[in-house]
């Protein structure tokens, strides 16, 4: 109740334009928020009895990370970022709507993505007030609650996973608590991605309702800002929907006879109007080989610039170039390659993210032989990999940085698998009991 009184304030108090409101009464709110939701999580979850405390020092470290995104921007790009076109927008669509003037049209000289942002930055500002460091705010809350959406679908899909290493992964690595903190596209691709992904670990399950309920609404937002990433979530929610087996609980060993069909027409049509829109956007005829690596060679030319540029050369697609990519992606630049501050500290994140993967191999491996069995993991390996192929092609360390934050939760439930519990529960399972009906078939 505090946090929404706190958050009522904010509203009440945005047409006066007192930024210093906002900027102690959002961070109470969400605090006071983590604290409340982590209670019912106790209740819930009983076997995540660490989950309520590491909720709210999550909420603390990306209102941290928001606020320090927002004087990175100020300092280093002097309000000229792409936050700050958002945050003009954002103020002059507030100014309009607050006086009953002419709104302009927010999708003026843009792609129809960057105008829905622009729109989108506006009714934040009508809301919460037109000030940029609360837009910081509010757009790192709703990717925290990406964050928190993916962690919820891994802990659903995966019964064997190791649940605090999964969580503090998603929630405290730099990438994800420092670049989709701002406002602008990456947040609001987090909170879809998020959103997508926890409706596909249900509909693996043969929820259907509840996985609709969850995967439209993400779907709508990434089809608004990105419809590529729609593309690559749709695609990679068909693998795992058609090459797993999809499973009504955890007793049941076959796929029912209506949910499998029904759901593969159904990932289908969405595939098909998921990929027609993503060509639309980048302009592209068809999704044939030749036409994916001109518009990947066109994408390099278009990132070439600034000062945390590299040269990536011509991109063709080989079996060879698409683990390359993957490692582009995920691990670069190197420390030998760094050009800036913040440049630095994400290639100490890089090695560190390497080792992690050396370190945790093995479970990575394990995801691997098991992806039949626990099928998001294939939604999980597909997302990565067409990552690794669609951004291999950006020749600018700084955007790459940004970039990589939406592929590293699906990578991280690859980590955070846990071999020793999957041995656990087989043995379980082995050690249970047949029903009457099975165990006289048996006999």
């Amino acid at each position: 109740m505090l946090a929404g009184i706190c958050l009522v304030i904010v509203a009440a108090t945005s047409r006066v334009e007192a930024a210093a409101v906002g900027r102690l009464l959002i961070p109470a709110a969400a605090i006071l928020g983590a604290i409340a939701f982590g209670q019912v999580l106790s209740r819930r979850h009983p076997d995540e009895p660490w989950l309520p405390k590491l909720l709210v020092a999550a909420v603390v470290v990306k209102l941290l990370g928001s606020i320090l995104r927002f004087y990175a921007l100020v300092g280093a790009e002097g309000f000229h970022g792409d936050a700050s076109i958002y945050d003009k927008w954002g103020v002059n669509l507030f100014h309009a709507w607050t006086s009953g003037g002419a709104a302009p049209n927010p999708y003026t000289g843009a792609s129809a993505g960057t105008g829905w942002v622009r729109w989108f930055t506006g009714v934040v500002y009508f809301v919460f007030g037109p000030n940029m460091l609360n837009g910081f705010l509010i757009f790192g809350l709703l990717a925290l609650i990406g964050s928190y959406l993916w962690y919820r679908a891994a802990v659903e899909a995966v019964p064997f996973l190791n649940k605090r290493l999964c969580f503090l992964l998603m929630f405290f690595a730099p990438s994800i608590a420092f670049w989709p903190s701002s406002i602008g596209k990456e947040a609001l691709m987090q909170l879809g991605l998020g959103a997508v992904a926890l409706g596909t670990a249900r509909l693996l399950r043969q929820r259907v309702f509840q996985g609709i309920l969850f995967a439209l609404p993400g779907a709508w937002l990434l089809w608004n800002v990105r419809p590529h990433l729609l593309a690559f979530a749709t695609f990679a929610a068909g693998a795992a929907y058609v090459f797993g087996r999809v499973r009504r609980g955890r007793t049941t060993s076959e796929s029912t006879s209506l949910f499998k069909p029904v759901g593969m027409v159904i990932v289908a049509l969405l595939a098909f109007v998921a990929l027609s829109q993503a060509a639309e956007f980048l302009g592209m005829k068809d999704f044939s080989l030749s036409s994916i690596e001109q518009e990947l060679n066109q994408q390099t030319g278009r990132t070439a610039q600034g000062g945390s540029k590299v040269n990536t050369g011509k991109v063709s697609l080989t079996p060879l170039t698409v683990p390359q990519g993957v490692v582009k992606v995920l691990l670069r630049p190197f420390p030998w390659e760094v050009q800036s501050s913040l440049q630095i500290l994400a290639s100490l994140e890089s090695v560190a993210l390497g080792g992690l993967i050396l370190y945790r191999f093995r479970s990575i491996g394990f995801s691997l032989t098991r992806a039949r069995t626990t099928p998001f993991f294939i939604y999980c390996w597909t997302l990565v990999l067409l990552y690794g192929v669609a951004f291999s092609a950006v020749a600018n360390y700084g955007l790459l940085s940004r970039q990589r934050s939406l592929a590293l939760p699906a990578l991280y439930v690859l980590i955070a698998a846990e071999p020793a519990l999957a041995r656990a529960r087989d043995a379980e399972d082995r050690s249970k009991p047949l029903p009457p009906a099975v165990a006289g078939i048996a006999r």
